[in-house]
């Protein structure tokens, strides 16, 4: 097994959290290449709902492989994230990291769990956010790079997505969650993507 291998990563994690029965769905580079523009990622994200930094180790180890946690619910704007590397075992080779990514909404983390659906990777199922959901997740991040993905997803797939709903979200995401501006962070989405504005100022 390559671990230095995103994808091959993600289907570890994934049978992984199944025995373990703990909600994820696939996130991040590996789904935004599905979605949007592919670019180059080096590791395997999640969104999740209650799985910590070492629920998820746990869960890993069970399956055979060494971990060592980077760092937990650190604030990414209305995410929090955490991160562990896994290590390899006896019978694998490299070195990736797991990133798990919640939003500081309980109610929406539920939410856009409870609706992902399941889509083929190498012959196996795994669950992956929506596009909407995966752009809303980018639009509370922090990361310019989150906002050219989301962007990418736009401009590729915008016949498929449900703008209006994503609008809707973020309007009460703003009320939920304090400290953040999503609805400018959702504007220059739709600006990169050449859909204009979302809302009026």
């Amino acid at each position: 097994m390559d671990l230095n291998d995103p994808t091959t990563v993600a289907l570890l994690a994934a049978e992984a959290f199944d025995l373990a029965g703990a909600a994820h769905a696939l996130y991040g580079g590996l789904l935004a290449a599905a979605y949007g523009e592919p670019r180059e990622t080096r590791d395997a994200d999640f969104a999740v709902i209650d799985l910590g930094v070492p629920e998820a180790e746990k869960a890993i180890a069970e399956m055979g492989f060494d971990t060592a946690s980077t760092f937990e619910e650190a604030v990414f704007g209305g995410l929090l994230i955490g991160r562990f590397a896994i290590l390899g075992s006896k019978s694998s080779t490299g070195l990736n990291t797991i990133g798990l990514v919640r939003p500081r909404s309980d109610r929406y983390a539920r939410l856009a769990i409870s609706r992902a659906p399941e889509a083929p990777l190498r012959g196996r199922t795994v669950k992956v956010l929506t596009p909407e959901d995966f752009i809303i997740f980018k639009v509370l991040s922090t990361r310019d790079r989150d906002v050219e993905d989301a962007a990418g997803v736009l401009r590729r797939s915008r016949d498929l997505v449900d703008l209006e709903g994503i609008r809707r979200e973020i309007e009460t995401l703003a009320e939920e969650i304090a400290g953040i501006s999503p609805r400018d962070r959702l504007d220059e989405v739709l600006r990169r993507s050449g859909e204009g504005r979302s809302t009026p100022h």
